[in-house]
């Protein structure tokens, strides 16, 4: 080896999602709001229009099931880079909603395509569980009249609720991991899995929030929704920054 040649540098690896408290989920939620607060009546025009559009798509016969899961990601990527712009100063437009139509549209229904089939898995791990368990005696069906046990309600909630939660952790980051990180639909499935997993805690503690407040903002005459939608369509901005932005 020639005295002049030296070894080459290491190349440095991209670092991969941070792990938080279970604090963080609330602040998601915070950020979210302060982002919501800067333009209000454009963020609620734009919750406004797509619980429109949602509601009119699954009315839809035979489409009307399936469609607004397939579309949710595509505008899920639109409120995405809706906060990404209103974060750096730019004035919303309601042609904002529709920006995950002309950025990555095809990756976005990829995730949704690949949702639906993680939906589908989890059912099959449900039905599984709940045939294992019958058959091992640990689940009964309660006669007319019999009130379900306490612990026949906590297995229940574990069968139906971990394999559902753990799907919505492979999706919740991965409309932003397209649009804004580049990623393919399953390499963004699986690293929004692997960020969940990490991040449970933060995860399950935004959800239980926003759950308060989806109750809390119902009390008004439903008045609250409007702020409500919003900001809940924002939590997947400041969430993915908090996890995976730039330092």
């Amino acid at each position: 080896m020639s005295d002049f040649e030296t070894t080459p540098p290491p190349q440095l690896q991209p670092s991969g999602p941070r792990q938080l408290v279970a604090a963080d989920g609330w602040q998601w939620i915070t950020a979210a709001f302060r982002l919501v607060r800067e333009q209000p009546v454009t963020w609620i025009l734009l919750a406004l229009v797509y619980l429109v559009i949602h509601i009119g798509v699954s009315m839809i016969p035979l489409l009307g099931s399936v469609l607004p899961l397939l579309l949710s990601p595509v505008f899920a990527g639109g409120f995405i880079l809706a906060a990404k712009k209103a974060e750096s100063g730019g004035e919303l437009k309601l042609s904002d909603l529709f920006a995950g139509f002309r950025d990555q549209p095809k990756p976005l229904l990829g995730v949704a395509l690949v949702y639906l089939a993680l939906c589908m898995l989890a059912v099959v791990v449900m039905m599984a569980l709940i045939m294992l368990l019958s058959a091992m005696g640990w689940v009964v069906t309660p006669q007319e009249g019999e009130p379900v046990s306490v612990l026949m309600g906590l297995m229940m909630l574990v069968v139906f609720g971990v394999p559902m939660f753990i799907v919505s952790m492979a999706y919740w980051f991965a409309p932003a991991l397209v649009v804004l990180d580049g990623l393919a639909p399953f390499t963004a499935c699986r690293t929004s899995l692997s960020a969940g997993l990490r991040n449970w805690k933060a995860l399950l503690a935004c959800g239980l929030m926003l759950g308060i407040l989806l109750l809390l903002a119902m009390l008004p005459f439903f008045l609250g929704l409007l702020l409500w939608f919003p900001v809940m369509y924002v939590t997947s901005y400041t969430s993915w920054k908090a996890v995976f932005g730039n330092k």
